[in-house]
């Protein structure tokens, strides 16, 4: 079911907005000034550059205010392909969404998103450690919008929505090598996750849109050990 990144037809609305946030999310963002890598298998293998998919493990998980209630709500899953260069410089070239559903019985069904309306998907995944937790982080600026239209008491509304993290505009995501003890899961793979992403509602949404929601979810990362396959199983590294 194809459904255009900034005009996704939803007969819900706070759940997948958050959902489609996470998505985009995982893919690579602005450019660090610090020195990075990516490395076929480990930290000494050869640098990798080609196509990657990241897709999530387990649920996205959310929560929002809708109409002066508490919702919280789950995606089945996220899922993203683009290509890097072994520095870490990549674009987003597609984006998936599980099926949706929230604490109060709304839903929404599985979406391709057609990332045609998305202006900038290029940027970068940077080798930033903190001892004792990430190895790196990926990052989006803060020109990113979804639009989400959907029904309510039987009228038809859009909500826009820009993103935020730890108080700043874009997002953020923590990512950890596949022997990193804090990675967040305990696969064998190079993995991102974030557990504070705010989706806050822009000018032109509708009134009744929620003005804001929170987001977590966790994901894996590979490349293809053979170029242009599609078949992702090169496991991937991140270094200075």
């Amino acid at each position: 079911m194809k459904a255009p990144a900034r005009s996704v037809p939803l007969a819900r609305l706070a759940v997948p907005a958050a959902a489609a946030c996470a998505a985009l999310a995982l893919a690579a963002g602005p450019a660090s000034a610090a020195t990075t890598t990516i490395h076929q298998d480990t930290a000494t293998g050869a640098p990798y550059a080609g196509n990657w998919q990241i897709a999530t493990v387990g649920t996205l998980n959310f929560s929002t205010s809708f109409l002066g209630m508490n919702v919280t709500g789950t995606c089945d899953s996220a899922q993203m392909q683009g290509t890097t260069t072994s520095a870490g410089t990549g674009e987003l070239t597609a984006a998936s969404i599980g099926a949706c559903h929230t604490s109060n019985g709304f839903s929404s069904p599985a979406t391709d998103l057609d990332l045609g309306g998305v202006s900038d998907r290029s940027g970068q995944i940077s080798y930033d450690p903190v001892q004792g937790g990430r190895d790196g982080v990926i990052a989006i600026g803060g020109d990113l919008r979804i639009s989400l239209k959907g029904q309510v008491l039987g009228i038809t509304v859009t909500c826009i929505y820009g993103f935020r993290t730890g108080g700043s505009d874009g997002l953020t995501f923590d990512v950890y090598n596949r022997d990193n003890p804090n990675r967040p899961l305990s696969d064998d793979d190079l993995q991102g996750k974030s557990d504070n992403i705010q989706l806050v509602r822009e000018s032109g949404s509708s009134g009744v849109c929620p003005s804001s929601g929170t987001g977590s979810g966790a994901a894996v990362g590979r490349g293809e050990s053979t170029a242009g396959s599609g078949v992702f199983d090169r496991k991937l590294y991140l270094t200075s």
